[in-house]
C-alpha cells in the first residue's frame, strides 16, 4: 500500500528515540518486570477481599480471579461471566456495558484467536487457570489503541516470581463428559528466567435453538408461520503449549520471547426438524460437522532503563499464524424420514497472518509529571474460501450457486500517540492525542475489482483524578473510539449457516466512532470497596446486524452502519466482608440505549432501559475448606430490529486444601440449568422469535498440585502491562 506523511514521520520518530535526552517515565512489560526500583504504591488503591482484590486506577477497575472457584476449572468465559460489567452469552458473545464492541487483550497486547469469529470458540473452549487478573478498561489512553467502542478488557497472565522453581499440575473432570489436564511451571537462574506450560482440554457443548417466524404471504395476504428447531451435540477438544525466556543482557536491559502454539477441533451433530406454513411442508434434516484450527505466535521484546529514575525504552514484536477449516456434511428429506434425501458439503478455510510492533518512550517533566511517546503498527492478512455442492447423491454433487467464492483481506494501522501527567496538588490530570492512519482492501477476486479504503483521524483522549480525603477520591475521563469492520463483516458473499439462514457482509461499511464519558467515585476502607461510575456514550455509523426475508422462509443476516445511538448509565461496585469469614462480591450496571435509524427497514427509532446484576458469597470457616456461592443476571439488549433478553443462573463452588501442595476442587455452573435466551426481531415484513438453551448444569471436578518454590515476587511496577502511557497517580 502507498506509503503517507504519518508513516514517514513513523519512521522520524524512530530514528529520533536512542538519541533522545535523559528522560523518564517507566514502563512495565506486557508479561516481565525490568530490573528496576520498586515504585511507589500512590498510584494504586488495592483493596483485599476473599474472593478478589480490586485494583482502581483512573482509567479501569482490575479484578483478581485467583479465588474464582468457577474460573479455576472453568474456561475464560466463565471468568468473564463473573467480572462487573461484563457479559458473555451462550454463543460466548462478549458485551461491555451492553455495547458488543469490545477488544480483548492478553497482557495488553492483541491476539489472533482474540478477533473475528473464532474469539467465541476460544473463550468457550481455553482454560483461565492461566489468567491472574481481569482488567476492565472502558476510557482507555491514547497510548492504547482506539479499537473497541465499548472499551478494553484485558487479561492479565500469572507472573513469574525471581529465584523460583516451581511447578503446578491441574485435572478436571466432569459427569458430562468433561476432561482437562494442564502442567506449568518456571525455573530462573541468575539473569534467566524459562517459563513454559502444556494443556489439553476435551468438553461437550449440547444446546437447543427454537425459532418461529411469523410473516404475511404477498400473493394470498394470509399470515405464514415457520417453525424450526435445532439440537447441537459439540465437542471441543484443544491443546496448546507455550515456552517463555527472560534474559537480563546488562543490569539495564533484558530481552525476552514467548512462542506460543495451539490446535484445537470442534466435532459437530445437528437435527433439525422445520414446520412450514402449509400440512406437509415439513423438512428433516441431520449434519454431522468437523474441523479445526491452528495457531503459532512469537512474541519478543527488548527493554533498555536508560540513567535516572523512571527512565525507559521499549520495543515490542508480535506475529503470528492462524488457520481454520471446517465442513459440513448435511442430509435434507422433505416430507420427513420418507421423503427423498438431497446431500450438502459446505466448507469454509480461514488463513490469518498477522504482524505487530510497538516502540514506547518515557521521560520526566519534574516533580509529578511525566511525557509518554510512541508509535505502534497493527498489519493483517487473512484470506478465506468457500465452497457447497448439493445433489440427490453423495457421487452427484454439483455446486451450488453463490456459495463457492474466494477473497482476501488486509489491513494496516499506523499510529502515533503521546500522553503527558500533570500533578497538581490533589489533582492529577493526563490529556493524550493519537493518531492513526488506517488503510484496508478487501478483494473479492471477481472483474468487480478490489474495494479499498484508508483514512487519518485524531483520538483525543483525558483523564482527571481528585482526591477527596485519604478514602474517597473521584475520577473523570474522555475518549473517542472507534470499531472497524473485520473481515467478515466487509465479506461481500453469501455464507451458509443452515438451510434457513445464510449471512453476507458489506464491503462498503465504514468505522464506527464512539465519545465517551465517564465520571466516577471510589470509597476505600478497611478490607471495603465501594465505587459509583456514570457514564455517557455517544456512537455514530454502527455496524449492526440486519434481518431480510428473501422468501420460502429464508433470512439474510447482512451488517449495515446505523446513523447514531446512545447509551448512557450507573454502574455500581461493592467489594467486602461480613465478620472474619464471609465476604461479598456484588455488582449492577443500569443503563438507557437509543437507536436512530439511517434509512434501513424500521421507520423509526428504538430506545429501551436494561442492565445486569452479579452477587457472589464466599464463606471460609477454616484455614483449608472455602465456599462459595453466585448468582448472575443479565437484562434485556436492544437491538436495531429487536431485542434480546438474558436471564440468570447460580453457580456454586467449593475447594477443599488438603495440604500446601494439593488442593481439591468441585464446582456446579448454572446450577438451576436456566440458562437460556430469548431474541425477538420485528420488521415491516416478518416477526420472529429465538430461543437458546445452553447445555444446563455442569458438574466439575479439579484437583491441583503444587511443586517446588515460588521464590520472591519482582517489584511491582504498578501497571500489570500497559504498554504505553502513564497512570495518574491517586
Amino acid at each position: 500500500m502507498k506509503a503517507s506523511l504519518l508513516t514517514s514521520a513513523c519512521s522520524l520518530l524512530l530514528l529520533s528515540l536512542p538519541a533522545a535526552p535523559a528522560l523518564a517515565q517507566q514502563r512495565p512489560a506486557a508479561r516481565q518486570t525490568p530490573p528496576a526500583k520498586p515504585e511507589a504504591k500512590a498510584e494504586e488503591v488495592v483493596v483485599t477481599g476473599t474472593r478478589a482484590d480490586v485494583i482502581a486506577k483512573p482509567d479501569r477497575l482490575s479484578f483478581s480471579i485467583a479465588n474464582d472457584l468457577q474460573a479455576q476449572t472453568g474456561t475464560l468465559a466463565d471468568a468473564l461471566r463473573n467480572v462487573p460489567g461484563v457479559e458473555v452469552d451462550l454463543q460466548g458473545r462478549v458485551s461491555l456495558r451492553g455495547d458488543p464492541g469490545v477488544q480483548i487483550l492478553i497482557d495488553g497486547r492483541p491476539s489472533a484467536v482474540l478477533q473475528g469469529e473464532s474469539r467465541a470458540d476460544y473463550l468457550q473452549s481455553t482454560p483461565a487457570t492461566r489468567i491472574e487478573r481481569v482488567e476492565v478498561i472502558t476510557n482507555p489512553s491514547a497510548a492504547f489503541s482506539p479499537e473497541g467502542s465499548g472499551g478494553i478488557i484485558n487479561l492479565v497472565t500469572k507472573k513469574n516470581q525471581a529465584g523460583s522453581r516451581w511447578a503446578t499440575l491441574r485435572a478436571i473432570g466432569g459427569l458430562n463428559g468433561q476432561v482437562g489436564a494442564n502442567a506449568s511451571g518456571a525455573i530462573t537462574k541468575g539473569g534467566l528466567t524459562v517459563s513454559g506450560e502444556l494443556g489439553a482440554r476435551r468438553f461437550p457443548n449440547d444446546g437447543r435453538v427454537e425459532r418461529t417466524r411469523q410473516g404475511v404471504n404477498a400473493l394470498t395476504g394470509l399470515t405464514e408461520v415457520v417453525r424450526q428447531s435445532a439440537e447441537t451435540d459439540n465437542v471441543f477438544t484443544a491443546t496448546s503449549g507455550r515456552l517463555g525466556v527472560e534474559y537480563d543482557l546488562t543490569k539495564t536491559s533484558r530481552l525476552s520471547g514467548d512462542i506460543s502454539l495451539r490446535r484445537f477441533w470442534i466435532d459437530g451433530e445437528r437435527d433439525d426438524t422445520i414446520l412450514g406454513p402449509n400440512p406437509g411442508d415439513l423438512l428433516e434434516r441431520t449434519s454431522d460437522s468437523g474441523g479445526g484450527g491452528r495457531m503459532v505466535s512469537f512474541e519478543g521484546s527488548w527493554r533498555k532503563k536508560l540513567p535516572g529514575d523512571d527512565h525507559e525504552l521499549v520495543a515490542d514484536i508480535e506475529i503470528d499464524r492462524m488457520r481454520f477449516d471446517r465442513d459440513f456434511d448435511g442430509i435434507s428429506r422433505p416430507g420427513g424420514a420418507s421423503g427423498a434425501p438431497t446431500f450438502e458439503r459446505i466448507g469454509n478455510r480461514f488463513d490469518r497472518r498477522g504482524l505487530g510492533g510497538k516502540v514506547d518512550y518515557k521521560r520526566p517533566l519534574g516533580k509529578g509529571s511525566s511525557l509518554n511517546l510512541g508509535y505502534e503498527l497493527a498489519s493483517e492478512r487473512s484470506d478465506f474460501s468457500f465452497d457447497g455442492e448439493r445433489g440427490p447423491a453423495l457421487d452427484l454433487l454439483l455446486p451450488i450457486a453463490g456459495l463457492n467464492n474466494d477473497f482476501s483481506y488486509d489491513q494496516t494501522v499506523h499510529a502515533l500517540y503521546a500522553t503527558t501527567t500533570f500533578s497538581l496538588g490533589k489533582l492529577e490530570l493526563q490529556p493524550g492525542l493519537r493518531l492513526e492512519q488506517a488503510q484496508y482492501e478487501i478483494d473479492p477476486k471477481t472483474p468487480d475489482g478490489a474495494v479499498e479504503n484508508e483514512y487519518v483521524r485524531l483520538y483525543p483522549t483525558i483523564h482527571l483524578g481528585y482526591a477527596l480525603s485519604e478514602t474517597q477520591r473521584l475520577r473523570a475521563s474522555y475518549s473517542r473510539r472507534i470499531q472497524r469492520p473485520g473481515a467478515q463483516d466487509l465479506n461481500p458473499y453469501l455464507t451458509y449457516v443452515d438451510p434457513q439462514n445464510f449471512r453476507r457482509g458489506n464491503p462498503f461499511l465504514g468505522p464506527e466512532v464512539t465519545d465517551a464519558f465517564e465520571l466516577g467515585w471510589t470509597y476505600r476502607k478497611g478490607g471495603g470497596f465501594y465505587s459509583m461510575t456514570a457514564f455517557y456514550r455517544s456512537s455514530r455509523d454502527g455496524v449492526t446486524d440486519i434481518i431480510d426475508e428473501l422468501g420460502d422462509g429464508i433470512l439474510l443476516t447482512t451488517r449495515a452502519n446505523l446513523a447514531r445511538s446512545k447509551r448512557y448509565g450507573v454502574e455500581a461496585i461493592a467489594n467486602g466482608k461480613f465478620g472474619k469469614t464471609l465476604g461479598y462480591n456484588l455488582s449492577a450496571t443500569l443503563f438507557h440505549h437509543e437507536i436512530e435509524p439511517a434509512g434501513l427497514s424500521f421507520p423509526v427509532g428504538r430506545s429501551g432501559t436494561s442492565g445486569n446484576a452479579r452477587a457472589s458469597f464466599n464463606w471460609q470457616p477454616t484455614t483449608k475448606d472455602f465456599f462459595q456461592l453466585g448468582a448472575i443476571y443479565s437484562g434485556r439488549q436492544l437491538l436495531p430490529q429487536g431485542y434480546r433478553d438474558g436471564g440468570g443462573v447460580v453457580n456454586a463452588g467449593y475447594r477443599r486444601k488438603i495440604n500446601d501442595r494439593l488442593s481439591l476442587l468441585a464446582t456446579a455452573q448454572d446450577l438451576l440449568s436456566s440458562a437460556r435466551s430469548v431474541t425477538k426481531v420485528d420488521t415491516n415484513g416478518f416477526r420472529e422469535k429465538i430461543v437458546t438453551e445452553g447445555p444446563g448444569r455442569t458438574l466439575l471436578f479439579g484437583l491441583t498440585y503444587n511443586l517446588g518454590a515460588g521464590g520472591r515476587r519482582r517489584p511491582d511496577q504498578g501497571i500489570e502491562f500497559e504498554s504505553g502511557g502513564s497512570p495518574i497517580p491517586q
